[in-house]
């Protein structure tokens, strides 16, 4: 599967002209967040890839204007082509009362809340989320820093990748695209970046109760 994946700053070559070009091949699109809805409803107009998104800290006004065409997966598990998206949006909490901020706290609140669902589908091929892992490509100040309980949840389910956001390209002129967390690829969408899904290897299979689970999250509106 070829995916695309975007976060935080729009990309020119897809936000014009040659958007139906440089889609071409293009299998599913994830976004990680921080984008205009305006956007990710443009994509879908010159693909038949769908496309996937979690909230970054900066979509508060999702809630009134969503991407049409596209698929919230943020706090779900959804199935797409027979990939499972786990995915889990907004940043670390540098704002009180903010709208897709959390402490770590209520970060690894939320992954103890998908405990049943994740046994039932059998884990997740793909983790989506806004920030990073603390420490695998995050930044030390408060506001771009990543979130602890990724890493265990990385550990406990090992899916083929991580695509994250919240920390632009534009930030540093040593900008890096691709790290690695206990050997699972984590990649940073910044702007745009495509790659080949890697095989999951020991994949669970879902029972029948996540199957259903996934089927109904995996609804486009």
């Amino acid at each position: 599967m070829h995916i695309l994946v975007i976060s935080d700053e729009p990309s020119s070559k897809l936000w014009g002209e040659r958007c139906r070009e440089c889609l071409s091949g293009v299998d599913l699109i994830l976004s990680a967040g921080d984008l205009p809805s305006s956007y990710l409803s443009f994509l879908t107009c010159f693909s038949s890839a769908p496309v996937i998104y979690v909230h970054g800290n900066h979509d508060d006004y999702y809630e009134k204007k969503p991407p049409e065409g596209c698929l919230c997966a943020d706090g779900k598990i959804v199935q797409i082509k027979g990939v499972r998206i786990l995915g889990l949006g907004g940043s670390i909490r540098y704002r009180p009362d903010a709208v897709n901020m959390y402490t770590e706290k209520e970060m690894a609140d939320r992954i103890r809340s998908l405990k049943r669902k994740l046994k039932a589908t059998g884990g997740f091929d793909i983790l989506l989320t806004h920030a990073p892992i603390r420490g695998v490509g995050d930044q030390d100040n408060l506001t771009h820093r990543g979130f602890e309980c990724f890493g265990p949840l990385l550990d406990l389910y090992r899916p083929a990748v991580m695509v994250h956001g919240h920390n632009h390209q534009s930030y540093s002129a040593f900008f890096q695209r691709e790290r690695e967390y206990h050997g699972i690829p984590v990649i940073n969408a910044s702007t745009s970046f495509e790659f080949d899904l890697p095989e999951t290897p020991d994949r669970r299979e879902p029972s029948r109760r996540g199957l259903w689970l996934m089927a109904r999250n995996s609804r486009f509106d």
